[in-house]
């Protein structure tokens, strides 16, 4: 039955595809394709201005009170004073105003979700745009998925990007189509949430599991991180705007308490990662130097091991990967004929974890860069403990990895 409604979705968005194709171009004049709710957007978008089409279709007081809170974001984001919850809050809003055809999706949406991320989505877009939705994450990807097929641009907030586990299937099939299709059949989707393990997280195995490591097989699929506000605004603007589908976690211990100062209206390329420091000439000449690749939680580890490292004389070229998939193979082999010693700092497993991946790549590709095996910092092959005594065993942390660190300069591999 599941295979038989896909089919029929597909279909369906071919049909719809071919008829406004053929409304463009001035056939079928007389066809005009509506739905109960007069603010249906299927059609005819492409035609229009959407100002002319927000104040056909919004309430003006509703817009006024969203206007009024991006400008409020947009002040603490030049104060650099803006979360990352709220980055993406407004990036999200920002671009449901500049182009009618997308839509929103979360649980718990009307109540802007755990971190504000869909606040206000419902009260100025409406239901039919802004769905709040009942806990079947499978259900709402599917709708999602259905809405990328039929020349929608639908955003679905995960809350916790562990409970994306519920629609793997539907994940799946957003990366495949699009791939099977070699992009001919856009597929606009764009999936986000908090995820990641931090180091004393307390929340649990279910809540603390590597999402983003789990999908990375998909084809046809963007996977993303962002650590800050500066990447999650950029990276959230950019994965609405691609026609193809996507999904970008941030850090679920750091969403609420990191600022920063992101660039307003600037969108940030979804294949590059981010050098955030870079060890001196002297360092690099002395081979006291390491570059180390980390994501989500793991930056910050990482520039907390850094006051700790220059104490013992030791630097590192950081590097954020802010492009899971595909993997920004230039930057690292930049700063690798400089150091040519790696440590992945990972939040994800031994097996199968994106370290696991990456090393494989690195060992392949820019084995005579190497001077020292890779230092894989990752997670066990267990499940994430509650207790912190626990679970100091299987996360790793800005301690590991100065160890790390330490054991390649100094040969104790």
């Amino acid at each position: 039955m599941a295979r038989l409604a896909l089919r029929g979705v597909m279909f369906l968005g071919v049909f719809l595809r071919v008829v406004r194709g053929w409304i463009g171009a001035g056939h079928m004049h007389g066809v005009v394709l509506v739905c109960a709710d007069e603010r249906c957007f299927v059609c005819g978008v492409a035609r229009q201005d959407a100002e002319e089409i927000n104040a056909r279709t919004l309430d003006p007081e509703a817009v006024a009170k969203c206007n009024t809170h991006m400008d409020a974001l947009r002040e603490k984001a030049k104060a650099g004073q803006i979360t990352i919850g709220d980055s993406i809050n407004l990036a999200i809003l920002e671009e449901m105003m500049r182009d009618p055809t997308t839509t929103c999706k979360a649980e718990d949406l009307q109540a802007g979700s755990s971190y504000d991320i869909p606040k206000l989505t419902q009260q100025t877009f409406g239901k039919l745009r802004a769905s709040d939705e009942i806990i079947d994450e499978g259900h709402f990807l599917g709708k999602a998925l259905g809405e990328g097929m039929n020349g929608y641009r639908p955003i679905v907030e995960m809350m916790n990007t562990n409970f994306a586990i519920y629609g793997m299937a539907e994940i799946s099939s957003l990366g495949n189509t699009y791939a099977t299709t070699g992009g001919k059949f856009d597929m606009p989707v764009t999936i986000l949430g908090a995820g990641g393990t931090a180091p004393a997280q307390s929340l649990g195995a279910e809540h603390s599991q590597p999402f983003h490591a789990y999908i990375m097989g998909i084809p046809g699929l963007k996977i993303c991180s962002a650590a800050s506000p500066e990447a999650a605004y950029g990276l959230t603007k950019s994965m609405i705007r691609d026609n193809g589908p996507g999904m970008l976690f941030t850090p679920v211990k750091m969403m609420k308490d990191v600022k920063g100062s992101p660039e307003l209206g600037k969108c940030m390329p979804l294949n590059k990662a981010a050098v955030l420091n870079k060890a001196s000439d002297e360092s690099v000449k002395r081979g006291t130097a390491v570059t180390v690749l980390t994501y989500l939680h793991g930056v910050r580890e990482a520039q907390k091991a850094m006051e700790t490292l220059k104490e013992e004389g030791l630097e590192i070229d950081l590097i954020e990967l802010r492009s899971l998939k595909p993997l920004d193979k230039d930057t690292i082999r930049e700063s690798l004929s400089r150091t040519h010693k790696l440590a992945i700092l990972d939040e994800s497993t031994y097996s199968g974890g994106i370290g696991a991946t990456i090393s494989a790549i690195i060992s392949e590709e820019m084995f005579d860069e190497l001077d020292a095996p890779v230092k894989r910092l990752c997670m066990d092959d267990a499940p994430v403990p509650y207790s912190l005594a626990m679970e100091a065993a299987v996360v790793k942390r800005d301690s590991d990895l100065v160890q790390g660190v330490v054991d390649l300069v100094f040969r104790k591999y």
